[in-house]
């Protein structure tokens, strides 16, 4: 969504009277394809309505933000920041004839100085009636939220909806403030089978606010509730491709590109699994993922952060050093997965982290992992770019995946991208050791990619070191 221009409409502005009402403003929702005379103003044709609630907030102990080291728990942080909990209701008009809403988007832009730490719903959401929640913005001061709704034809409830973010502004700071608007997509039967679709936003962004002093103090700490926090699986993503028939918006500007360093992790053997055991994978795998961008000195807050079940992209924050944060986060996972099958191998009387006696060991976990870089876009439903596309081809590769299988000794194999391994092994960077890589032709002939990746198997270790 292109940031428009934030004047608003007379009527609309910011009244210090109203602070006691729940309505910040009310609106219009205007469709995107308004027919433009010629040599006229555009038609303003009116979709539907909405309500902006004014925005709630809550002064959250910033020393055990989320319950974690890192989010506002230190005493020279706390002495810089505090840390809120922002609340963003909104309502949309009920449609007739039929209408509905497939899905709508609220953006939030919050003014210079403060930044999201946390998101709710979370990336990845998918509710009780099977609305899919899309988030974006940890550690940015733009944020979105889109909802949509489940299936082609789904509709979603228009009333009763929000958002939530855990925001971090200077001590200085008197208030908290910024700029809301809303976009919808609406469908509508028509003839055939079909669906007429119309995208409609607020004709302006409206400001907001708030007044720390007119904040709520709350009782306690944000609980972390331990879910992945990830966006909408990759899984669907093709090269190009548009979901249900969504085409590029005319005039919608282009996301940020920026050069990440991205991660990317699939559980072998995931579909092999019982209901109960991909609980436990799930859970395995993110406490291993935190464990690690831990170890590397990551914060895992700033990281854009999406989940597919057995896999898991993390696209690291802009700037960090990858000669030190690479093998750091690699001897992180390894030793993860060992932790994580420690019982299981002890269980089956094999040495720690051994595999001699074969791959069936019940419980055990074992992991593909790729790395790349490249420029990267946050999409309307995760992360965009050919860096990704990359980095999943080769993630998925048969050369990674037969790696996995024919070496019993390990849980954890890792393949970096040809340009990356020139970067950081080849260069000979401390803690970087060419040793054991394989170089690796990929070829997909149903994706059309072709590449280089060199191929290495972790050791297995408690205290796995990524340099032998």
């Amino acid at each position: 969504m292109g940031v428009r221009e934030h004047e608003h409409e007379p009527g609309h502005e910011f009244d210090h009277d109203l602070a006691h009402d729940d309505v910040l403003a009310t609106t219009d929702l205007i469709a995107l394809d308004g027919v433009v005379p010629k040599g006229g103003h555009p038609v303003h044709d009116r979709i539907a309505g909405a309500s902006l609630g004014r925005p709630l907030g809550y002064a959250l102990p910033g020393a055990a933000l989320l319950g974690r080291p890192g989010c506002g728990g230190d005493d020279a942080d706390a002495a810089k920041h505090r840390d809120l909990l922002l609340c963003f209701p909104f309502d949309l008009e009920e449609l007739p004839d039929g209408r509905g809403y497939q899905h709508v988007t609220l953006a939030v832009w919050l003014d210079e100085g403060t930044h999201a730490l946390a998101l709710h719903p979370a990336p990845g959401t998918t509710a009780a009636d099977g609305t899919e929640v899309a988030a974006f913005g940890l550690g940015q001061d733009q944020l979105r939220w889109t909802y949509r709704a489940p299936g082609r034809s789904g509709a979603l409830r228009p009333d009763g909806r929000w958002a939530q973010a855990v925001v971090r502004l200077p001590m200085t700071a008197a208030e908290v403030s910024g700029r809301l608007s809303l976009t919808t997509v609406t469908v509508q039967p028509v003839l055939g089978g079909t669906f007429l679709r119309r995208e409609a936003q607020t004709p302006y962004d409206t400001p907001f606010r708030l007044r720390l002093a007119d904040t709520w103090p709350a009782a306690a700490p944000v609980a972390h509730d331990g879910r992945l926090p990830g966006a909408w699986a990759l899984a669907g993503y093709e090269d190009g491709a548009a979901v249900d028939g969504d085409g590029d918006t005319p005039g919608e500007e282009l996301p940020p590109g920026l050069r990440r360093l991205c991660l990317a992790v699939d559980i072998e053997k995931y579909s092999a699994r019982d209901n109960a055991d991909m609980v436990r994978l799930q859970r395995v795998l993110l406490r291993t993922l935190r464990a690690a961008c831990e170890q590397a000195g990551v914060e895992w807050q700033h990281c854009g952060r999406q989940a597919q079940g057995d896999g898991y992209l993390l696209v690291l924050e802009p700037g960090i050093d990858e000669s030190r944060v690479v093998p750091a986060l690699l001897a992180g996972l390894a030793a993860g997965l060992a932790e994580a099958n420690a019982p299981a191998v002890a269980a089956a009387g094999a040495p720690y982290g051994g595999r001699d006696r074969g791959p069936t060991v019940p419980g055990d976990i074992r992991m593909r992992a790729s790395l790349h870089q490249g420029i990267v876009h946050e999409a309307d439903s995760g992360y965009a770019g050919s860096a990704v596309v990359a980095l999943f081809r080769v993630l998925d590769s048969g050369p990674v995946r037969r790696a996995l299988a024919d070496t019993l000794s390990t849980h954890l194999v890792v393949a970096f991208s040809d340009a990356l391994y020139q970067d950081l092994v080849a260069t000979g960077y401390e803690g970087l050791s060419a040793d054991g890589f394989e170089r690796a032709e990929i070829r997909s002939e149903a994706k059309s990619f072709t590449g280089v990746a060199w191929i290495r198997a972790m050791p297995p270790s408690r205290n796995a070191a990524f340099a032998l």
